[in-house]
Parts: C-alpha cells; sequence; structure tokens
C-alpha cells in the first residue's frame, strides 16, 4: 500500500511536470524565434548641436531577428538630410547641406520585466556616409570654398551603444522609444513581429 501510493504521487508529479513544460514549450513556440520589421523617426537629429536645421527627419528601417527572448540580432539603415549656415569673420555665408546615411549591424539583450514592457540595450558597427554640399551667397556650388576649413569626413566605421524601451499594443505589435548616438539621440517607432 506504502509503494502503491508513493508511486501515485510520483505519478502524478510527473504528469504535472510534464504538462507544464509542454504548455510553456507551446507558448514559447508562438513568440520564439520570430522576425521584427522596426520603422523609427528620430525626434531629436545628431547635428543638433551645430544648430542645423533639418530638411528629412532622421528615419531608420530594421530587420531584427530573434531566436530567444534575451537576444536579438538586426541590421538598420537609415538616412537624414540637414542644414546649417555657416558664417566666416570675413562676412562670407554658405550654406551646407549633409545627406548622411548609415548602415548598421545590431545585437541587443531583452529583458521583460512587465507582461507588455520590455527593455533593452546593445551595441551597433555601422558604416556612415556623409554627402556634404556646399553653396555660397551667389547660390553657386563651391566645393573648394576660399575661406572656410573643409570639415572632415564622417564616412567610415562607426560604433555606438543604444538603450530602449518597447510597449506592445498588440500581439505583433509594439511602440518603442530609444537613446542612441549616430542617426538620431532619441528615436520613437512602430515595431511589427511576424
Amino acid at each position: 500500500m506504502r509503494y502503491f501510493k508513493l508511486l501515485s504521487i510520483s505519478l502524478t508529479i510527473l504528469t504535472f511536470c510534464f504538462v507544464a513544460t509542454t504548455n510553456l514549450q507551446a507558448q514559447n513556440s508562438k513568440k520564439m524565434p520570430h522576425w521584427e520589421v522596426r520603422a523609427g523617426i528620430g525626434l531629436l537629429p545628431t547635428f543638433m548641436k551645430d544648430h542645423a536645421k533639418t530638411e528629412l527627419q532622421p528615419v531608420s528601417l530594421e530587420v531584427r531577428y530573434r531566436p530567444t527572448q534575451k537576444f536579438s540580432l538586426g541590421l538598420l539603415a537609415g538616412n537624414s538630410i540637414s542644414q546649417a549656415m555657416q558664417e566666416h569673420h570675413t562676412g562670407e555665408t554658405r550654406l551646407v547641406r549633409n545627406n548622411f546615411q548609415m548602415i548598421a549591424l545590431r545585437g541587443a539583450l531583452h529583458s521583460n520585466p512587465f507582461e507588455k514592457f520590455e527593455l533593452y540595450g546593445g551595441m551597433l558597427l555601422g558604416y556612415t556616409n556623409s554627402n556634404i554640399d556646399y553653396t555660397t551667397q551667389s547660390d553657386k556650388k563651391d566645393s573648394e570654398p576660399s575661406f572656410f576649413p573643409v570639415p572632415k569626413e564622417r564616412d567610415g566605421l562607426f560604433f555606438s551603444a543604444f538603450l530602449g524601451t518597447s510597449y506592445r499594443v498588440y500581439n505583433n505589435v509594439s511602440l518603442f522609444g530609444e537613446l542612441s548616438y549616430g542617426l538620431s539621440i532619441a528615436t520613437a517607432g512602430v515595431a511589427v513581429r511576424f
């Protein structure tokens, strides 16, 4: 009788564990792995310190693969166009127009402290390209202005970090906000999971 009771308790516990793990695996299989497409718009452009006027707000598009709940790997492409007026002490002025593009590989770690909220942070390694045009007062393009120093090109490899949060609005749709350096200091957008 004692062995029968021990065996029935053991079978009950094993059955409970089997049902619980099967249920958890079924839930996780619906969520992971998955792909996300994220579209963002910059709220604070990187070049605002130059008192630049924004022609095209920083826009970005990212495709992100999420193999596990805690990790994601994404490919981001973005663009912004800004212009600023420079004035030399001689009185000569010129308009500087910067068409800035970036493509980056991003790795992130994720945490879900609440059911619908998620915190994430990570690093990015990217390539940036700046197409800079100069226009003098006479509205002629001037590739080598006489009085102004030519700024260093900002093309090349770029390394940065980011920190963000997202809120799940629907099952597969989230809103996100992010702080970073590169295309924009602050970005907000929408992510769709499929």
